[in-house]
């Protein structure tokens, strides 16, 4: 039995602008029962944070206003019964949007031409705002026989 070190901290944002989620977790074990307390305050103010119905270390919160200059401070405490330790993350706004990868990608080969692929995909549908927030495509393949990567160029997708 030991008290909590300070939890791992992570945000993301794949549903961008509508909001984010943190996750985090402690690298060691305390054996002994452990909760996480958690504050996310943007511009002097606390956010709402929901905590997730699935993911006992995870949370949701709203963004506030899209392209906030302010940063986000995160902070996640490890409370037990032998004491407390913290974690506190800061970031922009900017540097945790990752959207999901696409969906249903497929590659269809092109009827008379073996050496050409059609490739299709779909935008990920945790993606809330496809034409205000487009997403943008780098496609890249591998010819079984190679060893490199190839890559299509941007303005060609």
């Amino acid at each position: 039995m030991v008290p909590p070190r300070e939890p791992t901290v992570t945000c993301r944002s794949n549903t961008y602008p509508k909001g984010f989620y943190c996750s985090w977790h402690q690298l060691h074990p305390t054996y002994i029962p452990t909760t996480f307390e958690v504050d996310v305050q943007h511009n002097q103010r606390s956010l709402e944070v929901q905590k997730d119905p699935d993911h006992k270390n995870r949370c949701r919160v709203r963004f506030p206003e899209v392209f906030s200059s302010f940063p986000y401070k995160v902070n996640v405490t490890a409370v037990n019964a032998l004491g407390k330790a913290s974690t506190t993350f800061s970031f922009e706004e900017s540097s945790i949007v990752k959207p999901d990868p696409p969906e249903r990608v497929t590659a269809t080969p092109i009827r008379f031409n073996a050496r050409r692929l059609e490739v299709s995909w779909h935008s990920p549908a945790t993606w809330p705002d496809i034409d205000n927030f487009p997403l943008k495509y780098f496609l890249r393949y591998r010819p079984l026989i190679k060893e490199q990567w190839q890559h299509i160029p941007q303005g060609i997708i």
